[in-house]
């Protein structure tokens, strides 16, 4: 069965009539400035991360160089997929004693669709190297450069997430029936609002 990418987790978590509308449907959404400003944004650290990058290392060898040298070891742009998920980790920072997995978001929220999407590329990571180190879910703000949340991953998650892929693809497949949000601030601020017809006014 075809991965989904781990950004459609937070579309979920968000509201699943929006993977609905625009997976299942195939609405187009809306373009929206702060989206182009984010592309941007992230652009901008690739490149500045691009140039500050000293060495080129396979994950496989960053973790070992990490746990044999006892050094931090950073990694931009990492793809990643496993048996459901893909998608591209925007920093993974392996350390002797744990891993952490980086998100960049706008803002100082960690917002539940922000984690679960982390969650999601925990998982897919996981399963594509089978780290024997333990991995911490970090998001950050994409703004300040800060960390605003940490947190260290755990089977809880990894089920949370397990559900989400499980009922998105009955969505897709119309073998579930989609369920909007009643937040009246989601739905305004929603991408596919225009062509909703269950939006909360």
């Amino acid at each position: 069965m075809k991965r989904i990418p781990a950004s459609w987790l937070n579309s979920y978590s968000y509201c699943e009539y929006q993977i609905y509308l625009e997976h299942g449907r195939g609405t187009t959404p809306e373009p929206k400035p702060e989206t182009e400003e984010s592309k941007a944004v992230q652009a901008s650290l690739e490149e500045a991360y691009e140039v500050a990058a000293k060495l080129e290392l396979s994950v496989d060898d960053a973790m070992a160089k990490a746990g044999e040298e006892g050094v931090v070891v950073s990694a931009r742009g990492v793809a990643v997929e496993g048996v459901d998920l893909e998608g591209c980790i925007d920093e993974i920072v392996f350390m002797p004693d744990r891993i952490l997995v980086i998100d960049d978001k706008p803002g100082d929220m960690a917002w539940p669709g922000s984690r679960m999407q982390t969650w999601g590329y925990c998982v897919a990571f996981e399963e594509q190297y089978r780290p024997t180190l333990p991995i911490m879910a970090g998001i950050r703000s994409q703004d300040t450069g800060y960390e605003v949340w940490a947190q260290p991953f755990a089977q809880g998650h990894r089920e949370e997430v397990q559900r989400a892929i499980f009922r998105i693809r009955q969505l897709i497949d119309g073998e579930a029936i989609p369920v909007g949000t009643r937040n009246r601030r989601k739905c305004k601020a929603c991408r596919l609002a225009a062509a909703c017809d269950v939006r909360a006014e």
